[in-house]
């Protein structure tokens, strides 16, 4: 595995000063931008981009995590960071088409999740 930390300020942020971060595995199988949504597997402890319909535990807000940096995992899977607490601009992250910021806020708020979003009305 490598681990990957390249720092690139973005408007992902949406305000607040508090963004706690940590290292995570993220499965083989894909690319993944700075601010992707991702989810943790539950068998496994790794990531992969969440999908609202998904049955594998990264449908789970609970165990959400936001990407803090560009990650390939196509060749196998990588320890990256992630931003596991905080305020993020809904229209700068990277989300799966199966979540509307109301789903996705929705999700948030039941799981007590640290992770807060917000509407900002821009785009990428």
């Amino acid at each position: 595995m490598t681990i990957s930390a390249l720092f690139n300020p973005t408007p992902l942020f949406a305000g607040g000063e508090d963004f706690t971060h940590r290292t995570v595995t993220i499965l083989t199988g894909a690319s993944y931008k700075r601010g992707q949504l991702l989810g943790r597997i539950t068998a496994s402890d790794k990531y992969t981009a969440s999908l609202a319909g998904a049955s594998d535990g990264s449908q789970l807000a609970a165990g959400m995590a936001i990407l803090a940096t560009d990650v390939d995992a196509s060749g196998g899977d990588v320890v990256a960071p992630v931003y596991m607490e905080g305020e993020f601009a809904f229209e700068a992250m990277i989300v799966d088409v199966s979540w509307s910021f109301a789903t996705l806020d929705a999700a948030l708020r039941q799981a007590s999740s640290a992770i807060f979003i917000r509407s900002v009305g821009v785009n990428g």
